[in-house]
């Protein structure tokens, strides 16, 4: 009878081991079920759902991969993220995706979508009427970095919270033509450019809480500003520097062009103006000349024919 017992107890030992060992393969040595599959599953179904024009379906799909316990503070903050986005773009419910901006702050500070996060949430605010709230955040989100490089610089103006240094004035009246920069040296002419660029500061935080940005036609004037940018940025780089201004060849120019351009006048009254004519001619030639290389590296193909 004792053996029999004895027995019956390995057996039922052996059994309960399995047990155990079967419950730790299944929940994981923390005692805690991997849910990444299903986590990834909800994510992929919400998408697919917000792309389908079921928004609230897609919040739902979010909302259940935000129940699992073991999802870590980054993919919370990136689904946070991802909720509000809907309740601001598709349903316009600034309330809810004030809480959910917040929530995707909170949970990822440095993610990728903290820009947009920060922006959208004080415009969120402000269409709540919440401008004390509205107005904090975009201090805290404006203000990073925005400390002057000379110790010596001073605050010109205040917006809120954001300090408006002199350097920082200075730096884009540079940026004038020179005709402007010459008005813009005595202290009067200079208070009346502050206040002119604060005005515009003003404008382009308005603007920006307003979501302009994602406006079909800026992105077009936008692109097309950067591309033209881009473009005289480079062939300033690459272009201009091959450009040689011959003596003799200055010459030829003027004469060649002495009466259509000049109206007969001698050399030296009119010389800037010759070589300034003659730079551009010399840059228009090196313009095109680099241009119709690219166009054989790059095989370009006109088709003419398909123009009505």
């Amino acid at each position: 009878m004792i053996r029999m017992w004895l027995r019956h107890s390995y057996v039922k030992s052996i059994v309960m081991a399995g047990c155990v060992i079967a419950a730790g393969l299944l929940f994981g040595s923390c005692g805690q079920t991997d849910h990444s599959v299903q986590v990834e599953t909800c994510k992929r179904l919400a998408g697919e759902l917000n792309s389908n024009g079921l928004p609230l379906a897609a919040i739902e799909e979010y909302q259940k991969a935000l129940a699992f316990d073991a999802v870590p503070d980054q993919e919370r903050g990136n689904i946070s993220y991802l909720i509000a986005r809907i309740y601001y773009d598709d349903l316009k419910d600034y309330r809810n995706a004030a809480a959910y901006y917040i929530r995707a702050k909170e949970y990822d500070p440095n993610g990728s979508y903290a820009t947009e996060a920060s922006k959208n949430l004080v415009a969120s605010l402000e269409k709540l009427g919440n401008v004390l709230d509205a107005r904090r955040n975009l201090s805290a989100a404006t203000d990073l970095d925005h400390k002057p490089s000379d110790p010596s610089d001073v605050v010109v103006a205040t917006i809120g919270q954001k300090d408006i240094f002199l350097s920082e004035v200075e730096n884009q009246i540079t940026l004038l033509p020179s005709e402007i920069q010459a008005q813009l040296t005595t202290r009067e002419a200079k208070l009346q450019y502050i206040r002119q660029y604060v005005g515009v500061e003003l404008l382009y935080g308005a603007a920006l809480r307003e979501d302009y940005l994602s406006k079909p036609e800026v992105q077009r004037q936008r692109e097309m500003y950067e591309k033209r940018m881009l473009v005289d940025r480079f062939v300033a780089d690459k272009v201009m520097p091959g450009i040689q201004i011959d003596t003799v060849d200055l010459g030829n120019f003027y004469r060649a062009n002495k009466d259509s351009l000049y109206h007969g006048a001698p050399l030296d009254s009119v010389r800037s103006q010759v070589y300034r004519d003659y730079q551009g001619q010399k840059a228009e030639a090196a313009y095109n000349d680099y241009i119709m290389r690219l166009v054989q590296s790059e095989k370009v193909e006109f088709l003419d024919h398909n123009v009505r």
